[in-house]
């Protein structure tokens, strides 16, 4: 079974491909190019194209360093996924322990 296909799963991948699609809309509102973003925020070129086409193995902190150039603050990026993701009833982890 791959990890994607469970709920929690699929939230994560969704919330990976909302997340570059905000990158990515900020970026050319900016009149960014992406090699420009890259240098700006001390990655690569290629870290940002796979940022952007969601790809959910791009490492967190580079992933927010890059929000961060564009003027992407962490509440932001916290809410792209809120009015799109319904509340899951997930057990209390201590209470099963």
């Amino acid at each position: 079974m791959d990890r994607y296909d469970t709920v929690l799963g699929r939230r994560a991948l969704d919330a990976t491909l909302m997340f570059g699609s905000l990158v990515r809309s900020r970026r050319k509102e900016l009149k960014m190019r992406q090699s420009d973003l890259a240098l700006a925020s001390g990655v690569g070129r290629r870290f940002v194209i796979d940022l952007e086409a969601g790809k959910p193995s791009c490492q967190l902190g580079l992933s927010l360093a890059v929000a961060d150039t564009l003027g992407l603050k962490l509440i932001d990026l916290l809410a792209i996924g809120e009015a799109t993701t319904p509340d899951l009833d997930l057990p209390d982890l201590a209470e099963e322990v």
